[in-house]
């Protein structure tokens, strides 16, 4: 199986879809160099959603890049997400949950629901962006 890189490839990545149409992963966002993408449709392991105005030739065939596949096979993503700072400050879509407004990492801080004093875990249920 192909790995998702962990910074964006040069030149015509494509964004990889599970066969349900989610992301394989959020952060980092799973992109594969075009090369792979292109194996990949040549051997009939993903479906073409999308493409770029580029097109590859080789002696017998021409391709419009993708940029967005899907695979055709559903990968189970049966890990959990870390619980970090920053996976609670994306769920929470970089906003304060009390007031709403909108912030950076830098800005924001994590809060418990039930206070640590009353018994609160640190825990994905009971912590918030703040």
């Amino acid at each position: 199986m192909m790995q998702v890189l962990s910074r964006p490839p040069s030149g015509f990545p494509a964004l990889v879809l599970n066969a349900d149409f989610r992301p394989l992963s959020y952060f980092p966002l799973s992109l594969w160099p075009w090369e792979e993408v292109v194996k990949a449709v040549w051997q009939d392991r993903v479906d073409v959603v999308a493409t770029y105005d580029k097109v590859v030739r080789s002696p017998s065939l021409e391709m419009q890049l993708p940029s967005v596949v899907c695979l055709k096979s559903y990968v189970d993503q049966d890990r959990k997400p870390a619980f970090t700072r920053f996976n609670v400050f994306l769920r929470d879509g970089f906003a304060c949950q009390y007031c709403g407004a909108p912030g950076t990492s830098q800005d924001l801080t994590f809060d418990h629901v039930i206070p640590r004093s009353r018994g609160g875990r640190t825990t994905w249920q009971n912590i918030v962006a703040a």
